[in-house]
């Protein structure tokens, strides 16, 4: 699985957010209501990050015993499940993606909403926006852990 680079992701949260706002503009010129953020998603978003994050603390506690193992501090730890590691490693490249999506989104949310001519709440778009940036910022720092460290010793033929 390639590593998720941040170009791509920066890259498809500005096209969902001009995409979002074109079709926020056409939605409310044909009489829909312009959508909102609802709480929901407020409380999903963080929930999300901390069931990804929780789900790395086996890698995490394997590093620092390797850490400790290589500075000949201690025994030589356990590694984790590979099954387990590329399930953790999959959620987090699509936490990463999604929380991706959703900042795009919310974007363009915010922007309608800022460029209204009657003030309206934003509050729950911009803690909404926080969510996705968790979302996304904890799905790379994951997905790097999981990542093979290169050899400290590389021996040429």
């Amino acid at each position: 699985m390639k590593a998720t680079k941040l170009t791509n992701l920066v890259t498809m949260a500005v096209a969902v957010a001009v995409v979002g706002y074109f079709a926020i503009q056409i939605m409310v010129g044909n009489g829909l209501p312009a959508p909102t953020i609802a709480i929901n998603v407020i409380l999903i978003q963080p929930s999300i990050s901390l069931i990804l994050f929780l789900s790395a603390i086996p890698m995490i506690r394997y590093r620092n015993a390797l850490k400790k193992f290589v500075d000949a501090k201690g025994a030589r730890p356990k590694p984790v499940d590979p099954i387990y590691a590329v399930r953790s490693l999959a959620f987090g490249k699509s936490v990463s993606l999604t929380g991706s999506i959703f900042v795009g989104w919310q974007l363009a949310i915010l922007v309608y909403q800022l460029l209204l001519p009657q003030g309206t709440g934003i509050l729950n778009v911009v803690l909404g926006l926080a969510g996705a940036i968790t979302m996304t910022v904890v799905g790379l720092v994951v997905e790097n852990l999981f990542r093979i460290p290169p050899d400290r010793e590389s021996d040429e033929a």
